[in-house]
């Protein structure tokens, strides 16, 4: 998820497991633990290519097995800070917590975690929370700035830390009921159209967890809607867009296998000219609920282009000067409501 929802996860596990013992530096240290695995984005900038940063990102900082040894120097570290007051064990549960709660959480995502490198490249993720989600942070960091006023001796002061983490999981487990609302809609909706698909995948569009994307494929379309829970109907209209698989053969590189696994099935290709592909990951659905258009519904796209030189691989990102952002917000918050 966004940075300062894993900082404040990080605190919430460092008041946890050591604020007891050192009060608010144990939120300090959970802070900077939730930050360790997103700085992945260091080695991302120094590579600059966005594809290959689509395998670095997300890999080996959040990786379940690394965890166990990544917490050991991290842990070592603060128990010589601490002037070894307090056990390696217990700043090295801290660390080893902060770290893994980290790549958890990212699970639940969209974009998709390797959780288990380096036995296995899988994206895993269950799709049922967005990447940012104010009703998931807001809450969580405001109970525990209200721990923070308390002193560590105080009972009350971990309670409320706790609280923070019952509340936080309700509205995770509330997101897999929405999840599961919306597609069963979907289901009867394709159903009712009389659209035998080979997978139905759902997903929560930005900032929310009641306007979700339905995207189901065939071998040769891919469909695309949105449902909200608070919609005044049940009717489901869906944009369909030919897969056009087979003009993949002739763009075979690395970046389009890089670029196939990280979309997990979940795209269709244009060839707009004999030299060049368009490819659209669809896993986050539209981003404009107004356009079926491809490149004005989903603004972002990779496109290859043959050359002298071989295949040529760039990322289409759009102008964000041009964006306004007000207008896409208000646009999100209209069909939250249709």
């Amino acid at each position: 998820m966004d940075s300062l929802t894993q900082i404040v996860l990080g605190a919430g596990i460092g008041e946890l497991v050591m604020g007891r013992k050192i009060g608010n530096k144990a939120i300090l240290l959970g802070s900077i633990a939730g930050t360790v695995p997103d700085l992945d984005v260091i080695a991302t900038s120094i590579i600059n290519d966005p594809i290959a940063n689509l395998e670095i990102h997300r890999a080996y900082s959040h990786a379940l097995f690394v965890h166990i040894f990544l917490a050991i120097p991290f842990a070592y570290l603060c128990f010589c800070l601490f002037k070894k007051k307090h056990s390696f064990m217990s700043f090295y549960w801290l660390w080893f917590l902060c770290f893994t709660t980290h790549a958890i959480l990212d699970g639940f995502t969209t974009y998709g975690t390797q959780l288990f490198l380096p036995f296995s490249n899988y994206l895993f993720g269950l799709n049922n929370i967005s990447v940012v989600d104010p009703l998931y942070t807001l809450p969580f960091m405001g109970i525990l700035i209200w721990a923070m006023f308390y002193k560590k001796e105080n009972p009350k002061r971990f309670t409320i830390a706790l609280w923070s983490f019952y509340m936080s999981s309700a509205y995770m487990l509330l997101t897999f009921g929405f999840k599961y609302r919306a597609h069963t809609q979907f289901d009867s909706a394709l159903q009712s159209q009389h659209i035998k698909y080979n997978y139905l995948y759902t997903s929560p569009t930005l900032f929310n967890s009641v306007l979700w994307s339905g995207i189901a494929a065939t071998d040769s379309f891919i469909y695309l809607s949105e449902y909200s829970i608070f919609q005044k109907d049940n009717e489901i209209k869906f944009s369909s867009y030919q897969r056009n698989q087979n003009d993949m053969q002739d763009f075979e590189c690395k970046e389009l296998q890089t670029i196939k696994w990280f979309a997990q099935d979940k795209f269709f290709v244009l060839r707009p000219s004999e030299d060049s592909l368009l490819f659209f990951n669809v896993k986050w659905g539209r981003a404009n609920f107004n356009r079926t258009e491809p490149r004005e519904s989903m603004i972002f796209y990779s496109q290859f282009t043959k050359s002298k030189g071989g295949i040529k691989a760039t990322m289409v990102e759009p102008d964000f000067k041009d964006i306004r952002f007000g207008d896409l917000l208000r646009m999100l918050w209209r069909r939250i409501w249709d």
